[in-house]
C-alpha cells in the first residue's frame, strides 16, 4: 500500500515541457528567364560553377546570425536542408542558367568529358542576417577560363538587403532566407 502512494506521487509533478520545432531553409533562385539574351553576350560552350567557399562558422547546418562584429547567433531550431555551400552553389548555377541561357550553367563536379569555356568560382566571407537588421553577402567572385587558375575576371562583392526590422526587433528567419535568396540572384546578375 505504501509502495503504490509513492509511485502515484511523482507522476503529477513532472512538468512536460515542448522543445520546439526545428525549421528547414532552402535558399531558391528567384530570377525569371530574360525576354532576349544581352546582344554583347558570348554564345556556346558551358560554364562551371565550382562549389562555393564559406568561412568555417558558416559552414554548419544552422542558420548564422551576426549580433555584433564579434559575436554570432547560432540557432539550434533554425537548420539548413542540405549543407549550405551547396545549398549557395545550386541557386547561383540554376540563377546563371536562367539569365545566361546559352552557355549553357553546370556545377561542379562536372564529368570529364564536359568542354567548359569558363569556371566561376565564388568566395563569401559573410552571408546572412545582421546585427542592424540587413542581410548581407560579403566576398568575392572570379571567371577563370577552363585551361588555367588566372582569373579573366575578378571582382569583390558587397551586396545588402533590408533593414527588416532593425536591432531592437528580431528578424523574422522566413524573411532573413528570402532576402539571402534574393542577394544570390542579385549576384548572379553581376556575375552574368
Amino acid at each position: 500500500l505504501v509502495g503504490a502512494g509513492l509511485l502515484a506521487l511523482p507522476t503529477g509533478c513532472v512538468p512536460l515541457k515542448r522543445t520546439p520545432e526545428a525549421r528547414f531553409f532552402v535558399l531558391r533562385s528567384l530570377v525569371e528567364p530574360p525576354q532576349q539574351p544581352p546582344a554583347d553576350q558570348p554564345t556556346g560552350g558551358l560554364v562551371g560553377v565550382l562549389p562555393v567557399l564559406l568561412p568555417g562558422y558558416l559552414d554548419r547546418p544552422q542558420l548564422v546570425t551576426r549580433r555584433a562584429p564579434d559575436e554570432l547567433r547560432i540557432d539550434e531550431v533554425l537548420r539548413w536542408a542540405e549543407p549550405l555551400a551547396v545549398g549557395i552553389t545550386r541557386p547561383l548555377a540554376e540563377t546563371l542558367d536562367t539569365l545566361l541561357g546559352d552557355p549553357r550553367v553546370i556545377r561542379a563536379p562536372w564529368p570529364s568529358s564536359a568542354k567548359l569555356r569558363w569556371r566561376v568560382r565564388v568566395h563569401l566571407r559573410q552571408f546572412g542576417p545582421q546585427q542592424d537588421g540587413e542581410v548581407r553577402l560579403e566576398g568575392r567572385w572570379a571567371i577563370q577560363a577552363d585551361a588555367g587558375e588566372l582569373p579573366l575576371v575578378a571582382r569583390n562583392v558587397g551586396l545588402r538587403r533590408g533593414p527588416f526590422g532593425g536591432a531592437a526587433q528580431a528578424m523574422d528567419a522566413g524573411a532573413g532566407v528570402e532576402a539571402m535568396s534574393q542577394l544570390l540572384a542579385d549576384l548572379a546578375r553581376e556575375i552574368a
